[in-house]
C-alpha cells in the first residue's frame, strides 16, 4: 500500500514538470512571435517614411521645373538652391529609409522562419 501513494505522488510531479514545460515553451513562442511582429511593423514604419520622402522629393521637383521657367534673377536662383538643397535631403532620406526597410525586413523574414 506504501508504493501507490509514491507512484501517484511521482506521477503528480511528472505532470506539473512536464505542464510548465510546455506553458514556457508556448510563453516563449509568443514572446518571439511578438518580436518578429514588432520587427514587421517597424519595417513597414520605414517603408512609409520612405515613400513620404519620395513624394516630398517629388513636389521640390515640381517646384524647380516652374522656377526654371522663370527669368533668373537673384532671387529665383536662391529659391532654386533652396529647392535642390531640399530635394537632395529628401533623396537621402528616401534612401536611408529604403535600406532600413530592407534590413528590418530581411530581420523579420529571417525572424519568422526560425519559428518554423
Amino acid at each position: 500500500m506504501s508504493l501507490k501513494p509514491l507512484v501517484m505522488s511521482l506521477a503528480i510531479v511528472s505532470l506539473l514538470l512536464l505542464s510548465a514545460t510546455t506553458s514556457l515553451a508556448a510563453g516563449e513562442r509568443t514572446m518571439y512571435l511578438n518580436v518578429c511582429q514588432e520587427l514587421v511593423t517597424q519595417a513597414r514604419a520605414y517603408e512609409i517614411r520612405a515613400s513620404q520622402h519620395n513624394n516630398i522629393a517629388k513636389s521640390f521637383q515640381i517646384q524647380i521645373e516652374s522656377m526654371a521657367k522663370l527669368p533668373k534673377t537673384q532671387g529665383t536662383i536662391s529659391a532654386m538652391d533652396n529647392l535642390f538643397s531640399q530635394y537632395d535631403q529628401n533623396r537621402l532620406l528616401e534612401i536611408k529609409f529604403r535600406e532600413l526597410y530592407r534590413q528590418t525586413a530581411d530581420e523579420a523574414e529571417r525572424c519568422m522562419k526560425r519559428m518554423d
